[in-house]
């Protein structure tokens, strides 16, 4: 009897030595982390959009007169850097423009006798209002005819074309000595800023793109990067492509035909900036775990937006709370964790 009461009481001893020893490896149980201090900021929200070099759509302009004539000297060839208001050709206007100068500047010139000796009459009482609103009538319609020739040819039998802008020459469109007609093309230049990176964005996107934003242009060969403006969004959609063009101007050399792809800003996301690897879980089930009393702290939250190392979060963080990167990914909801070095955070 002694010895089963012995026998029994070992195997109470030795059953209650295992359960203090699990309770023990339990207790042990934890998950080395790094933390960092949690912090609020903005990060800006971008798209992302491909295109490639080329020519803005403003970047060449045809130049002609808007009367007949002929070129009789021409000052550049194709190919050649002009700068603004250098003189690029003299053409001689056609002898009926010149006439129709002449008779326009005799019109007005008339209109203006005819008004002056109307008003006279009309102050001795020998013509009346309605003759004197005539007379002002046909000076307008003298001067508007004039300007009109004027603006078309200018004043003298010469016209002396000079360069627009800053630019390269791309084509010549007319020989020297060839009759032309009103409005026919005299040559080409290209605007010597004139290289632009087009790229598409989506219809929806469009009003959200506003000239002057600012991009960064990575080229697709994995140059170095640059950065650019937002000169121009189309108001209407790219027959090709099905997209709306949006023109980026950048702060360095482009070479035509090269690809890029622009991230373009168009707005701020503000919230808490959490490293992306403390970002746990699906699209549906985003969480991070902060630390309290030496416990992990499962927080869900609602990523706003995301760069290549932070994501920008909405959700219940506690600020004074330092936030799991380094180890979140073996956390459970009341873990205990340590740090890295073996400290309790």
């Amino acid at each position: 009897m002694i010895r089963r009461l012995l026998i029994a009481t070992s195997l109470v001893l030795a059953l209650a030595a295992c359960a203090a020893d699990e309770s023990a490896d339990k207790d042990a149980v934890s998950a080395a982390v790094s933390t960092v201090p949690l912090q609020q900021g903005s990060l800006p929200e971008t798209i992302m959009a491909y295109g490639t070099a080329g020519p803005a759509a403003d970047a060449a302009q045809v130049l002609s007169i808007q009367a007949a004539g002929r070129v009789t000297r021409w000052e550049v060839t194709p190919g050649a850097s002009v700068k603004r208001g250098q003189h690029l050709l003299s053409f001689a206007l056609a002898p009926a423009a010149v006439a129709a100068y002449q008779q326009a500047l005799g019109a007005r010139t008339l209109a203006e006798a005819q008004r002056a000796h109307t008003a006279q009459l009309m102050a001795q009482q020998l013509a009346t209002r309605d003759q004197l609103d005539q007379a002002d009538k046909a000076l307008q319609d003298a001067q508007s005819n004039l300007d009109a020739l004027v603006e078309q040819q200018g004043r003298a039998p010469v016209i002396e074309l000079t360069a627009p802008f800053d630019g390269i020459v791309a084509t010549v469109d007319a020989a020297q000595g060839d009759v032309l007609q009103p409005g026919a093309a005299l040559l080409s230049l290209q605007r010597g800023d004139g290289l632009v990176v087009t790229v598409g964005v989506e219809r929806q996107l469009m009003a959200r793109v506003q000239a002057g934003a600012h991009a960064t242009l990575s080229p697709l060969d994995a140059t170095a990067p640059m950065h650019g403006a937002v000169r121009r969004v189309a108001r209407a959609l790219n027959p090709h492509t099905h997209q709306v063009d949006v023109e980026v101007v950048p702060d360095g050399a482009l070479v035509a035909g090269e690809g890029f792809r622009a991230d373009i800003v168009i707005g701020q996301w503000q919230g808490w900036l959490l490293p992306r690897d403390a970002v746990q879980g699906g699209e549906a089930d985003r969480h991070v775990f902060q630390v309290a009393d030496g416990k992990a702290v499962r927080v869900p939250v609602r990523v706003l937006g995301e760069s290549d190392s932070v994501s920008v979060a909405s959700g219940a963080l506690d600020p004074h709370r330092p936030l799991v990167t380094v180890g979140a990914t073996q956390l459970d909801d009341g873990m205990a964790v340590r740090t890295a070095a073996g400290a309790r955070p």
